[in-house]
């Protein structure tokens, strides 16, 4: 009889060795850096309010709710802040799960790590295996669970953020396999909800079910342990027969490691990824010509089909709904020269300007085939500009910006990081707060760097 996946990936993770090399713990330490910045700007939004307001009479806690004083117990800590790490749409995200990872898994790590007084390496470890598990669970049913219409980081993110959790907790191979297979049955979540809180909350609910699947299990709750593979299960309930299934991810399991492999994208825009080729083309043509909105006829984005099924919101009407409209992006970027934050606003949005020039954007689907989400290439994108002198410009773009291929530098993520927290954190703690995250690996207590978090100057929640 086979051996399950959640066997497999349950052995490799309680067992595997941290020593992982400087390449992971390099990227790791930069994908904590990118998401707590993300995490602190988008504590103040819609979506992070109501999270934390909800749990805020269920008792205190350990943990701290990242832009409050609030403190939680582990799971709704995680569940307020990892909210908060993606209500912006500016945090990292993975091309195999389709999704983003450090969202879900890292405020699942940080309110465990806080209420146990863990070291900066054991949670970038635990993180580490967490990534491996949700991008090679991302390799096996994607893209196929992604046209189904899933939100996987929603769903793999639920399964990633469980093994992370246990790693951390130090679960054996047998509990650590009862806490993926426990987290399958709390694994849900779907496209719809694009352009409401709801699908920012998936990342928190993903965050926060990671917690609880492995503390069921490590306190003796049982699963399935062919819930990933078997009949009834991740691969044939919520993907099609085209999914390619886990013997090749399992195959390869931690050699090379996904975070090594693949890498992360990390977003230079506040807004969904799949505008970002388009906002970086339309940014240089604008440069190297000098145009202004008043040169523009029209603008032609040339994208994947499957990219504009998700940006589809033509006509915003709220910022929820701007962060996944190509069309209030580059009508954003062609005013401003620039997509930041404060882009989106109820006010910003309302923007006579802005809603003048949307009827002059559209996308139009590439006629090239498109290619597989894990395929190391992306498919080239085309920004196509028509001057209302009848001239047109035209910019191709073959890589993405922040992705491993064109990764942003350190100066560049620290000005990230610098523009996220400015006027949320005081001075000195963001100074105090940039050192422990730089020394994150060797930092012997990451309260060290959750003390920082706990008020912020515009904290506008109950407190």
């Amino acid at each position: 009889m086979a051996i399950s996946a959640i066997t497999i990936l349950a052995h490799w993770a309680a067992t595997t060795s941290d020593r992982h090399g400087d390449v992971a713990y390099t990227r790791g330490r930069n994908a904590v850096i990118d998401t707590i910045a993300c995490l602190i700007a988008g504590a103040h939004d819609s979506a992070s309010i109501a999270a934390r307001d909800a749990v805020a009479g269920w008792g205190e806690g350990a943990a701290t709710v990242v832009g409050t004083r609030q403190r939680r117990a582990a799971p709704w800590a995680a569940l307020a802040n990892g909210t908060a790490a993606n209500a912006l749409d500016y945090d990292d995200y993975d091309v195999p799960a389709a999704s983003h990872p450090s969202a879900a898994i890292l405020p699942a790590l940080f309110a465990l790590g806080e209420e146990r007084g863990l070291s900066g390496r054991a949670l970038l470890d635990a993180y580490i295996v967490g990534l491996e598990v949700q991008m090679r669970i991302g390799e096996a049913i994607n893209m196929s669970h992604f046209h189904k219409g899933f939100h996987a980081t929603a769903t793999i993110g639920t399964l990633a953020a469980s093994v992370a959790c246990a790693r951390l907790m130090g679960l054996d191979p047998q509990a650590t396999g009862h806490a993926l297979a426990i987290a399958t049955s709390l694994a849900a979540g779907y496209k719809c909800q694009l352009g409401t809180t709801t699908i920012h909350l998936h990342t928190g609910l993903a965050a926060h079910n990671g917690i609880l699947a492995s503390a069921l299990a490590a306190a003796g709750a049982t699963g399935a342990s062919d819930a990933l593979d078997g009949n009834w299960s991740t691969l044939s309930l919520l993907a099609e027969i085209d999914a390619p299934g886990f013997e090749g991810p399992l195959a390869k399991l931690g050699n090379p490691l996904a975070i090594e492999e693949y890498g992360l994208y990390v977003k230079p825009y506040p807004c969904c990824s799949y505008a970002t080729a388009a906002i970086d083309g339309l940014l240089a043509l604008r440069a190297e010509h000098c145009i202004t909105a008043d040169d523009v006829a029209g603008i032609t984005i040339a994208i994947p089909h499957r990219n504009i099924e998700v940006l589809k919101f033509p006509v915003p009407r709220d910022e929820l709904e701007a962060r996944f409209s190509m069309e209030y992006c580059i009508a954003t970027a062609i005013l401003n020269g620039a997509v930041t934050v404060a882009d989106f606003s109820p006010e910003a949005v309302a923007r006579a300007d802005v809603r003048a020039l949307l009827p002059r954007i559209r996308m139009s689907p590439l006629a090239a085939p498109e290619v597989s989400v894990a395929a190391v290439h992306p498919q080239p994108e085309t920004v196509t500009i028509q001057l209302t002198d009848g001239c047109e410009l035209t910019k191709t773009m073959t890589q993405v910006r922040g992705s491993p291929a064109l990764p942003l530098n350190e100066a560049e993520l620290m000005a990230k990081f610098d523009a996220c927290v400015s006027g949320f954190l005081d001075p000195t703690d963001r100074v105090s707060l940039k050192t422990a995250l730089m020394k994150l690996d060797v930092l012997d207590d990451i309260r060290d760097i959750t003390r920082h978090l706990s008020i912020t100057m515009h904290a506008n929640s109950a407190e």
